[in-house]
């Protein structure tokens, strides 16, 4: 697994060597667009849930919702484009969420780093399933980041 952060928009060239050896096709030429999203208060969240304690991980859904991890609260945050929360989910089932990402479904991958695993969730907040090796001497090591 690899990723790639772009310094600049426009046509760029990237080139992929491992161990030394630059891999077959490389360089390639990358188009890159600007895209953001501005958020308008993510520290200062407070509802009737509670208060977003220690904010990580964020992703961007391709519905214009976005989401948090809260290593604090052990949860994820899930917020319309309007900034508006929309659910909370993970109490009891993440332990250190940091990872965030949305594939192109708008399923929720979660890096759950105490429970050595990543979980698949809807959007909703409904539990699909898990990424685990449990074997003793191989099992997953505290996974932080997913993309």
């Amino acid at each position: 697994s690899a990723s790639f952060v772009a310094n600049e928009v426009g046509e760029v060239k990237l080139s992929v060597t491992i161990k030394g050896q630059q891999i077959k096709g490389s360089p390639f030429n990358i188009n890159v667009h600007a895209a953001y999203t501005a958020i308008k208060r993510p520290s200062k969240i407070v509802n009737g849930d509670g208060k977003m304690g220690q904010p990580w991980g964020i992703a961007f859904g391709r519905n214009g919702t976005w989401a948090v991890t809260d290593d604090t609260n052990n949860c994820v945050w899930i917020f319309d484009k309007d900034d508006r929360l929309l659910r909370k989910f993970g109490d009891g089932k993440l332990s250190r969420p940091l990872g965030i990402a949305f594939d192109d479904h708008n399923h929720l991958y979660v890096s759950d780093i105490e429970n050595h695993r990543v979980q698949k969730f809807e959007d909703s907040g409904a539990y699909l399933l898990q990424f685990s090796n449990k074997k003793k001497g191989s099992r997953t090591n505290h996974p932080v980041g997913v993309t």
